[in-house]
């Protein structure tokens, strides 16, 4: 069985952790109109935020759209900025401390300390030693489209209970799973599902 994450959500709840949350999520965004905005009155909307998630009164806001055409055409579901606060603080206090270390070494997007560069390194070596042994590999560059909006949000909640063994969190994750979706809805692209991504069994090493 797979170690659990425990006693943890109301420990990391805090005025200090939400503000630090703030500050990633503004990096490189600070002269936004929704960023400035916040900061007007950033520790009353900080505040505001946290007893929101203490009462179970916060809900996700709404997406908004906008298409970005490099390097091809793409179409970007973004929320508001107090929620991507929110999704910086979840990823940083429970996903990267307890979730991250299950995954396979060959896992690199979007962690700390790997990233483009080493998985072109990998591959490297790995094409290498095929090389040795079969010399007349192939190598198959393929891409899943629409893989995002494609994501199961029901077998993404149950892997999840499997790690999840604190009823907050596990309560707050389905929130920000299932929140202002239907039943048939996939989950939608955002910071939060960057991460949500690699929780597939067949990425997590066995335990």
């Amino acid at each position: 069985m797979p170690k659990k994450i425990k006693n943890c959500f109301y420990k990391n709840l805090t005025f200090k952790k939400m503000y630090e949350a703030h500050l990633r999520a503004r990096k490189h965004k600070a002269y936004k109109d929704e960023v400035i905005k916040f900061e007007f009155n950033l520790e009353n909307n900080l505040i505001n935020l946290l007893r929101k998630i203490e009462n179970n009164t916060y809900h996700l806001g709404k997406y908004y759209e906008f298409k970005v055409y490099e390097p091809k055409e793409r179409t970007i579901k973004a929320l508001p900025y107090i929620d991507r606060i929110v999704h910086q603080w979840y990823v940083e206090e429970f996903i990267k401390p307890f979730i991250v270390p299950k995954l396979i070494q060959d896992t690199f997007a979007c962690i700390p300390d790997r990233g483009t560069h080493h998985a072109v390194e990998k591959i490297e070596k790995y094409m290498r030693i095929y090389k040795r042994n079969r010399p007349d590999f192939w190598i198959l560059k393929c891409d899943i489209k629409k893989f995002f909006y494609r994501i199961n949000p029901h077998i993404l909640y149950n892997i999840m209970k499997k790690y999840i063994n604190d009823k907050a969190l596990l309560n707050f994750t389905h929130l920000l799973i299932f929140d202002k979706i239907s039943p048939q809805e996939t989950v939608r692209y955002s910071y939060r599902e960057l991460y949500f991504t690699v929780f597939c069994k067949y990425i997590f090493k066995r335990t």
